[in-house]
């Protein structure tokens, strides 16, 4: 008889997606969403993606809105005195089965007001198992990409609650508040290439 991993069946309709999602609300109210590919696990130089979103006012006017984001990869190494190195991932960088990356994002916000709230999800790359390392605390994860829940995620397993592998978790997913004209929030988790 075959066994079957419990946690396996939900990750093949998400598979083929590798998306992050930015959701900001203004002073106003408005909710905006809006989506970028991550170039993940072996991104070429960083990349700066300007998304203009459309907020709506009671007046209705509409004001072009902006978030900026950078998803930046790198390989942590050690130096000769026992010191840990962040390595830029680029398009010269040969990855191995074992090797710990640090995935950060970066989220700048160019509106004219500061934004209220942002809700900022990473999907974790299939070449790749999250370690932890997960900051800001208090983040949310899904082990499907869809459903979130905060970390760590508890399931059944033959009948008795157990937390669930991190090696499972396709996505995080953090809520990020009071972000003012020109600041940058980051978010960021540490994974295994498989």
């Amino acid at each position: 008889m075959k066994k079957t991993n419990s946690f396996a069946n939900p990750f093949a309709a998400w598979s083929g997606h590798r998306l992050f999602h930015v959701v900001a609300g203004t002073l106003v109210g408005a909710m905006v969403v809006t989506q970028a590919s991550a170039m993940l696990p072996t991104p070429e130089a960083a990349t700066n993606n300007p998304v203009a979103m459309q907020v709506s006012s009671n007046n209705t006017s509409s004001n072009a809105q902006a978030i900026t984001s950078r998803i930046t990869a790198s390989l942590i190494s050690v130096d000769a005195n026992g010191q840990e190195l962040l390595v830029p991932v680029n398009e010269n960088t040969r990855l191995q089965s074992g090797n710990i990356l640090e995935y950060q994002g970066f989220f700048t916000n160019t509106n004219a007001d500061r934004v209220r709230k942002m809700t900022v999800s990473l999907s974790i790359p299939q070449q790749v198992e999250l370690l932890g390392g997960v900051t800001p605390d208090f983040a949310f994860a899904s082990v499907d990409g869809n459903a979130f829940a905060r970390m760590p995620l508890r399931g059944q397993v033959n009948g008795q609650t157990q937390e669930i592998p991190l090696q499972y978790y396709q996505a995080l997913r953090w809520n990020l508040e009071g972000v003012g004209l020109n600041d940058t929030v980051m978010v960021k988790y540490r994974a295994r290439v498989k």
